[in-house]
């Protein structure tokens, strides 16, 4: 939904008819191969992420709304991708994460991001400085708002507290 010209996503319906098969701009043929699986993803509430066409959409044969994993998953698997073992330290920032998201809803933040790939760069610099709160500035508090107010407010509201500041 971020390709800047839509017709392209359009351009594949015919790959994803019974037909299976796309005339490209130069004349070539391209069959779809029988056992072909075609799988759309998207974030649709990202900054520049678009609605799918219904053109795309009436092609699809399941919809499915993927809601963000609960903390335990979520911890198992900033873990697995950090290496960190410390699981009540991530546990302790993923829930703060959770409270930022809540956060940023709440207040209308929406000029950064607050998310999964945040956390984990959050994890590994915690795991390099040993500092939760040093480790947070440089990571999940720079990315989730370039206002600075707004940063000292997801502070003071939802770090502090529970880092004990």
């Amino acid at each position: 939904t971020v390709i800047s010209n839509p017709g392209v996503l359009v351009g594949l319906n015919s790959l994803l008819d019974t037909c299976g098969a796309i005339t490209l701009p130069t004349g070539e043929r391209i069959e779809r191969h029988p056992d072909t699986v075609v799988i759309v993803t998207t974030n649709v509430d990202y900054e520049g992420c678009r609605s799918l066409n219904q053109s795309i959409l009436s092609r699809m044969d399941i919809i499915m709304d993927m809601e963000e994993p609960d903390v335990m998953t979520l911890v198992k698997r900033v873990s697995g991708i950090t290496g960190c073992t410390d699981m009540d330290a991530i546990r302790r920032m993923a829930d703060i994460m959770v409270s930022i998201q809540k956060k940023c809803r709440t207040e209308m933040i929406d000029d950064g991001c607050c998310g999964v790939r945040e956390l984990i760069s959050w994890v590994q610099s915690y795991m390099i400085s040993g500092d939760m709160m040093e480790s947070a500035r440089y990571t999940i508090l720079s990315s989730v708002s370039a206002d600075a107010e707004n940063r000292k407010a997801i502070q003071t509201t939802c770090l502090d507290p529970v880092l004990g500041f």
